[in-house]
């Protein structure tokens, strides 16, 4: 029996010094997505990766429109053509795609290798805010506000982060 109380004695004494821990712990949230979204470098990236890519994208779309414009005219072309005009005309066709489908790959494996890298950025220029707000107002936690259900509007540091990365 003296046992079990001095186990209660402790986790006692270990509970109220955890809740003494935790009414001196700063806490903040933070929406790291609507950061991303409202940051106005987002749209200088997306512009500088349109116009990285533009030639490329335009090369795909001409291998796009020219092979539905050789398909078209084989469609018509079809019923007067021998069957080795058939062949070699399946032949272009089949190497006209092949190519179309590897350039296509490698545009899209290329862009969304440029986006992740840019994003990378972005994403370390938040960080690089949350740490500097944290630091300037001695707040020991930031939580992300998709894994909270609610949270006082005085805790969200959001608006800070948007107004420090958009500097």
């Amino acid at each position: 029996m003296k046992q079990m109380i001095k186990v209660f004695g402790v986790l006692a004494l270990m509970m109220s010094a955890g809740m003494a821990y935790a009414q001196n712990t700063k806490i903040a949230v933070v929406d790291t997505a609507a950061v991303f979204q409202k940051m106005p470098q987002r749209e200088q990236v997306a512009n500088k990766l349109k116009g990285e890519f533009s030639s490329r994208v335009k090369e795909v779309q001409k291998l796009e429109a020219d092979g539905r414009t050789f398909i078209e005219k084989q469609q018509k072309d079809m019923a007067f053509m021998n069957d080795q005009q058939k062949a070699d005309a399946q032949k272009k066709l089949n190497e006209m795609q092949s190519t179309y489908v590897q350039k296509r790959r490698t545009l899209e494996e290329d862009q969304a290798r440029r986006e992740h890298e840019e994003r990378q950025k972005m994403l370390k220029r938040i960080q690089g805010a949350i740490n500097d707000i944290t630091q300037s107002q001695g707040i020991d936690l930031v939580i992300e506000r998709g894994a909270v259900i609610h949270v006082s509007p005085s805790l969200d540091i959001t608006q800070q982060v948007i107004s420090r990365v958009s500097k």
